[in-house]
């Protein structure tokens, strides 16, 4: 600031502090969208990746449409609802994203492939496929649900 200006006048300050509340209490809200958002994505990932060795026929066909619903629900609803973007929210989110998609095409699909060639897969087993796939953006999730405060 230059020497010729004043400071803040009490009101002026108030009304700053006011704003940067309710900015605050946005980030808070916005966190909990794009976390959620990425849960949701990395559970969808996680159960279509798991469904996709255990449904047959139609049904496989109609479970796909469901989960590609989901995730289009979700980016549409978290496109509406949130007002920005949380620091990291995107990086977190992607690399979450990136990494449950890769371990479901190289290592749980490519796992589940092999085991059903000598007996069909049970759904134990594709419930440990679905938590393996879906770690990484859950991870990726609680790291921006907790965010900088």
């Amino acid at each position: 600031m230059g020497g010729d200006q004043p400071g803040l006048t009490p009101q002026q300050a108030r009304a700053q502090l006011a704003a940067s509340q309710r900015q605050l209490t946005a980030s808070r809200r916005d966190r909990t969208v794009h976390a959620t958002v990425t849960a949701v994505v990395g559970l969808d990932c996680g159960l279509l990746a798991a469904t996709q060795n255990m449904a047959h026929g139609a049904t496989k066909v109609v479970l796909s449409f469901v989960f590609f619903a989901a995730w289009l629900g979700a980016a549409a609803w978290s496109g509406r609802i949130s007002r920005t973007v949380p620091r990291n929210a995107r990086r977190w989110a992607l690399c979450g994203i990136g990494a449950s998609f890769a371990l479901a095409l190289f290592a749980v699909l490519p796992w589940l492939n092999l085991q059903a060639q000598d007996s069909p897969n049970t759904w134990p087993m594709a419930l440990v496929a679905a938590v393996v796939v879906a770690v990484p953006c859950l991870v990726a999730a609680a790291v921006i649900a907790v965010g900088r405060r």
